[in-house]
């Protein structure tokens, strides 16, 4: 009888054991496994800037992202001037329209319309074709493309995509890209430059701020903050050292927002210093 109890006792502790390390495998494979990333999402929104052109006032550009269809976007761009500026130039609308497809912010169309110099795009990826322009037929279309204004989309994305994967984003880290423009494709370079405070109508962002650096002669910064869905706070274009264009965010309205981790990595609000100190 005591043999048939001690051999009940061992079975009874070897089913326990066993069930212990099968609970320890579910927990493995359910609770301890690294998660899947969130798939990437472009949210939409309404903004406004106030431009000015060598210190004086230009008036207000509006822009706002609308889904079309899954994955397809319409980011639009109207601009309302004042005073002579309106009387000489009208009012320039830009439209771009575009998908995410592999993880690639990939154009379709584009089209800017004002008084004069008004041009379109189609950009035909079966045939790697690009359509329309200024005096020009079709032109090879790059892999890289990307249109003059959906080209911040296209930024945006690689951000987000970027702080989704918690891949850090640091200084020297750069977007090249090929842009299509009325009569020309060029390649350029922009490279994350610094994460400072800056403070526009909207209010006080910290930002991460891109620079063109392609070409020594061309001014363009941007100041991006997660704050905002990593759209631009701050612009400044221009040439030969003078910055000429300057455009302020003055209202945002989120309709979809993304999750604005900590672009250096981790979630916590990271400081200026913090990028800095980023290796």
């Amino acid at each position: 009888m005591n043999r048939a109890r001690k051999a009940y006792v061992h079975l009874i502790d070897a089913l326990a054991r066993a069930c212990a390390i099968a609970l320890l495998v579910i927990l493995a494979i359910f609770c301890i496994a690294p998660a899947k990333a969130a798939q990437v999402e472009l949210g939409e929104f309404s903004a406004t800037y106030a431009a000015a052109w060598n210190g004086m006032g230009l008036g207000k550009i509006e822009v706002r992202l609308e889904k079309t269809s899954p994955n397809c976007f319409e980011y639009s761009s109207k601009t309302k001037p004042i005073g002579l500026v309106k009387l000489f130039y009208g009012k320039p609308e830009e439209v771009s329209e575009f998908c995410v497809r592999n993880g690639e912010v990939v154009p379709k169309k584009f089209r800017y319309e004002a008084k004069k110099d008004s041009f379109s795009l189609d950009f035909n990826w079966k045939l790697n074709k690009v359509f329309g322009g200024i005096g020009v037929g079709e032109r090879d279309l790059p892999a890289d493309a990307q249109d003059r204004f959906g080209l911040q989309q296209a930024v945006r994305y690689w951000l987000i995509k970027r702080v989704n994967d918690r891949v850090p984003v640091r200084a020297g880290d750069e977007y090249a890209f090929s842009l299509v423009d009325d009569d020309r494709i060029k390649n350029y370079k922009l490279e994350v430059t610094g994460y400072e405070t800056v403070t526009v109508p909207e209010g006080s962002f910290d930002a991460i701020r891109l620079e063109r650096t392609d070409d020594p002669n061309r001014i363009a910064r941007f100041w991006v903050a997660a704050a905002r869905d990593y759209m631009p706070v701050k612009v400044e274009t221009g040439k030969d050292g003078k910055v000429q264009l300057s455009m302020e965010l003055t209202h945002f309205v989120h309709k979809q927002p993304v999750r604005a981790a900590s672009p250096v990595g981790g979630t916590e609000p990271v400081t200026p210093a913090d990028f800095e100190k980023s290796p």
